[in-house]
């Protein structure tokens, strides 16, 4: 995601637009389906450099009850200060801030891999479903209670409600 538009930066008020289409950059840790489709303007107001946009995506999770992967749609709104620093310079991340800018600067290319890595990373939700109506694994036995039932659930119970059996 490396684009030639240093030089529209320069100046007191610079602007350059960036079309993104390109493979989501590894080190999310998560698996995905397509690559990260968006627009990001870059805008210099000052000293203060700013990005703008949007991204899409779509990220491949386990169901948060039935465990099967599926594929979770993202749509991220871009606001984030950014710095002209070398992305692999150590001394361009600052520890310890909280709002600190993003650098986008490998050698004499604009790179917005660093960019959409965080972005993106941060919209990934916790926890999915496959389907709002998922009813999950057995806590007993496993199966699918999706594909088949069981009747561990029915057989099994919990021995501190005994007593209250006794007496129906």
């Amino acid at each position: 995601m490396q684009y030639r538009l240093l030089g529209q930066l320069k100046g007191p008020r610079g602007y350059a637009f960036c079309e993104i289409n390109a493979p989501v950059p590894a080190g999310t840790g998560q698996e995905w389906a397509g690559p990260a489709r968006g627009i990001i303007e870059l805008e210099k107001s000052e000293e203060v450099y700013t990005a703008h946009g949007w991204l899409e995506s779509t990220v491949v999770m386990p169901c948060s009850r039935c465990l099967l992967p599926h594929q979770v749609p993202l749509h991220v709104e871009v606001d984030e200060r950014v710095v002209l620093e070398q992305i692999d310079e150590p001394a361009s991340f600052r520890e310890g801030e909280a709002d600190e800018p993003i650098p986008i600067l490998n050698s004499d290319a604009l790179d917005l891999s660093e960019l959409v890595r965080q972005v993106v990373i941060l919209a990934v939700p916790t926890r999915s479903l496959c389907q709002p109506e998922c009813r999950g694994l057995c806590p007993h036995c496993g199966v699918d209670l999706n594909r088949r039932t069981c009747a561990c659930a029915e057989q099994q119970v919990d021995p501190r409600l005994e007593v209250l059996r006794k007496l129906l």
